[in-house]
């Protein structure tokens, strides 16, 4: 029997919030994975994509993910991965991380030779490995790889599938074949497109047992032959409601396996909605909020219980999203959200708080029944206030109530965005008087300087 772990997208080096506190979260994601791994005895490791955050790996993610790598390393596991979309760019242009890696004998890195006429696939040297690989096996167990291909990802597959049956004619039928790579599959994320088809897969459901595959961070499984882990750590309050973690695979005979999910180590998030409607003033809301905040955290401590977010038995201060709504009956110039997230902050640890401003004022309300298109020009599905959007929409109805500007009120919003841009950036006053002078001539070379 053999048995190998799947896993995918640790994103190491990932400067999400800028802090150390983040990069240390996805480090030990991935070194707990990894323990758990070698303690199922595992004789070796796929992992499909995204080590790293960044093509441009600075020196502490480069020594996390060798510290990882060491751990398999010294315990005779051999670690097979392929290049993701974060690792690299689509066109190579110098030696990656994932091939200086490879050239060290901490991974073998699988990828396709799509560049000429010769093999698309050549087999690992263990002795002279060169920068990557085509496929590579184990005991009987044949893994082939496809690097992050974007767009070409589909016409690949085609010369995949025709690559392997060559393989398995010239070199004879494996008892196992993975394929491995880094790509979504459609309809497993509502709302998010550019994912193959699945038709476009089966293909190769004749030649390969498991498809291992990352990309999308959210785990997923298509059949009994395709397998998507999710990320290691969650990067926002949606994906730490997916199941995350990695796979252990126990190959028990010929084309049979047993597959079992387990979610990763990672920090919670939690968010809390707040309605601002029913407050008069400010000192009403703000005893209304730290009222909602002590009602959530019982929820948040369930959250902050369950296993795979405590640390050595321990709770973890979460990550929380705060979101604003409704239509707030005082100026928005008196609200302040910052006081707000110190409440949060007081009363649940968190170690980041993020906010999110959905509100609107009366003032807000009164322009909005003026702009046209109303609600659905400013706000998105969720109800979340387009500032941007709403913005252009003033600037547009201020220029269509001048005889002047109507005709070319699109244009003059533009003008006034841009114009508004310099002043918040500290442009020189004469600078910005001079650019103004210019917009007005393009927009308006008839009206002169009166305009």
């Amino acid at each position: 029997m053999t048995n190998f772990m799947h896993f995918s997208d640790a994103h190491i080096g990932h400067r999400q919030y800028n802090m150390k506190l983040r990069r240390d979260d996805m480090y030990m994601s991935f070194r707990t994975a990894i323990k758990d791994g070698l303690e199922e005895d595992i004789d070796f490791a796929i992992f499909s994509g995204d080590l790293f955050h960044h093509k441009k790996v600075n020196a502490r993610a480069l020594r996390d993910a060798e510290k990882g790598l060491d751990i398999f390393w010294k315990n005779d596991v051999p670690v097979v991965v392929i290049q993701g979309n974060h690792d690299s760019k689509l066109y190579k242009e110098d030696l990656t991380w994932l091939e200086y890696l490879h050239s060290k004998g901490k991974v073998i890195l699988l990828e396709g030779d799509f560049t000429d006429e010769g093999p698309v696939y050549e087999e690992h040297d263990f002795d002279e490995p060169g920068i990557s690989s085509g496929f590579v096996e184990f005991d009987g167990v044949r893994i082939f790889g496809l690097q992050y291909s974007g767009q070409r990802t589909g016409e690949r597959l085609d010369t995949v599938t025709r690559e392997i049956e060559m393989i398995n004619d010239e070199y004879g039928e494996p008892d196992y074949t993975i394929f491995m790579g880094h790509f979504g599959i459609e309809g497993h994320i509502p709302g998010m497109s550019g994912g193959i088809s699945y038709n476009k897969l089966a293909q190769m459901e004749d030649v390969v047992d498991y498809v291992a595959l990352g990309h999308l961070h959210k785990n997923y499984s298509h059949g009994d032959w395709v397998f998507n882990p999710g990320s290691l750590e969650a990067h926002n309050t949606r994906e730490a409601t997916w199941d995350l973690g990695y796979y252990i695979g126990k190959v028990t005979g010929e084309n049979d396996i047993d597959v079992e999910h387990r979610l990763s180590k990672r920090r919670p998030f939690y968010k809390i909605e707040f309605s601002v409607e029913q407050y008069d003033n400010k000192s009403e809301l703000l005893e209304g909020f730290k009222a909602k905040v002590e009602e959530e955290l019982e929820g948040l401590e369930k959250i902050q219980e369950k296993e795979h977010h405590m640390k050595r038995g321990e709770r973890r201060d979460p990550i929380l999203d705060l979101r604003l709504k409704g239509l707030l009956r005082f100026s928005r110039s008196i609200l302040d959200i910052e006081e707000l997230m110190d409440i949060v902050r007081e009363k649940t640890d968190a170690v980041k708080v993020q906010p999110s401003d959905a509100t609107e004022s009366i003032e807000t309300e009164k322009v909005v029944e003026e702009i046209d298109g109303g609600r659905d020009e400013i706000f998105d599905e969720e109800g979340q206030l387009n500032r941007k959007k709403l913005e252009n929409a003033v600037f547009q109805l201020k220029a269509e109530q001048d005889s002047r500007y109507r005709e070319k009120k699109e244009e003059v919003s533009e003008m006034l965005m841009a114009i508004k841009k310099e002043l918040l950036s500290d442009e020189p006053p004469e600078s910005i008087a001079e650019n103004i002078k210019k917009k007005r001539r393009n927009l308006f070379p008839e009206g002169g300087e009166k305009e």
